[in-house]
């Protein structure tokens, strides 16, 4: 880009290429890219280098962009920068998919043992026979009442290169005697976190002293570039709908229901959010002025609602000034729809693991809408399915799972025909 742009030598690029240089060499210290194991996804490979290219972006550009503007090219770096990215991500793309299928045709691979109990709820041998592309091999799953000498043995004599052994099964000195054999004939050893409630989270290994220990992530959001990713696209997202949608539509929304029936056209109420905290949610308004709207929830035939209200219930039109609630903070786009606070209370003491709803900030749309289950909720089952739902998509989030829903719930609110217990399949 340097000879593209210049075609001739200019003084200042010699420093400017040491410092791109030990620039890169610092921020891959910080973001470690080059630690990908055999099981990590594309996604995680992409990630990881999409942080190493901002932390270099802001360290070049710190020092050359605001100190010498002048003796640097604007349109150099931008022209760096985007080959930089994109030859960068084609190898790595290119790297991750050739090595894994080089790994499905049998090399670069990993003999291995399991020890582990006959009841091993992981099913790590399962999983490894369906991922080839990780490259294991697993030559003996061993019981864990085995002798440790016949191990020894065995992993000598058959070129083990590393011992999966089960966490459930440890004793001190077993598992301390085991890990010296293995140093001592350069085999690694990895500790399967067998127990039944860590099966479907994320456990991340940190040190409190010398004191290893293993934290257990609840939920994909408990990441913060995760939630970083999230909060991006409700920003840009909410932004892009009130500017050109809500600009507009909302203010001849108002004034129906002005003409409609006499009170505000727009309405406020406290509701749960994240962690269990109230905030006002904001919706327009579709029932006539009463003292109830805090306590009783609407049903199907409720007289209180006006005749506009049925429409914008019906259409959910109603829910759209809640796009500044994301804006601001207190909601997300994708999440659990938020109750107000007496029925946060009902149903926390009626549906078990209710409260575990309110562990992400509730959304507009959920997973639960998606699939039908929209308005009252009087009877047992749809509360009950609705928080099965609502679990399941905090549990298994990722972005596309958010796209997904936005747009499965447009789809169901065209159709307006949606039965709840056809769609939860």
């Amino acid at each position: 880009m340097y000879y593209y742009k210049l075609e001739a030598y200019h003084p200042p690029f010699t420093f400017m290429l040491f410092y791109i240089n030990l620039a890169w060499m610092f921020a891959t210290s910080i973001i470690k890219p080059y630690d990908i194991s055999r099981t990590s996804t594309f996604y995680i490979v992409l990630r990881s280098f999409m942080m190493l290219m901002a932390m270099h972006v802001l360290l070049v550009c710190a020092y050359y962009v605001f100190e010498q503007s002048q003796r640097y090219s604007r349109e150099f770096l931008a022209l760096f920068y985007l080959s930089l990215f994109v030859c960068m991500f084609i190898y790595r793309l290119f790297f991750h998919y050739a090595i894994k299928l080089a790994r499905k045709r049998g090399m670069n691979y990993r003999n291995i043992v399991i020890i582990t109990q006959k009841d091993n709820p992981v099913q790590v041998q399962d999983i490894l026979d369906s991922r080839p592309e990780y490259g294991y091999r697993i030559r003996k799953i061993i019981d864990g009442s085995a002798k440790l000498d016949e191990l020894k043995q065995y992993c000598l004599a058959n070129n083990i290169h590393e011992i999966f052994y089960s966490i459930s099964l440890v004793k001190h000195d077993t598992l301390a005697d085991l890990m010296v054999f293995a140093e001592e004939n350069l085999i690694r050893v990895r500790l399967i976190a067998d127990f039944k409630w860590v099966t479907v989270r994320d456990l991340e290994l940190e040190k409190i002293g010398s004191v290893p220990i293993l934290k257990v992530h609840t939920t994909p959001l408990d990441n913060w570039d995760a939630q970083l990713i999230k909060r991006i696209f409700d920003i840009v997202f909410s932004s892009l709908v009130i500017v050109f949608l809500l600009s507009w539509l909302l203010p001849i929304i108002a004034i129906i229901i002005k003409l409609d029936s006499k009170g505000p056209a727009f309405f406020k109420q406290r509701r749960t959010g994240r962690d269990n905290q109230w905030f006002w949610c904001f919706k327009l308004r579709t029932m006539q002025l009463n003292n109830e709207s805090d306590t009783l929830q609407a049903t199907a035939n409720d007289k209180r609602i006006t005749r506009v209200g049925k429409f914008l219930r019906k259409s959910s039109l109603d829910e759209l000034p809640q796009f500044f609630n994301v804006l601001i903070g207190d909601m997300s786009v994708v999440g659990p729809r938020p109750h107000m606070l007496k029925h946060t209370e009902d149903f926390s003491a009626e549906l078990d693991n209710f409260m575990a709803r309110h562990k992400i900030k509730p959304g507009i749309t959920g997973l639960a809408q998606s699939k039908g289950y929209r308005g009252e909720t009087s009877a047992f089952e749809m509360k009950k399915n609705r928080v099965k739902l609502d679990l399941f998509y905090i549990n298994n989030w990722t972005f596309i799972f958010d796209l997904k829903i936005i747009f499965n719930t447009i789809i169901s609110i065209i159709k307006q025909d949606s039965e709840p217990g056809k769609l939860l399949d």
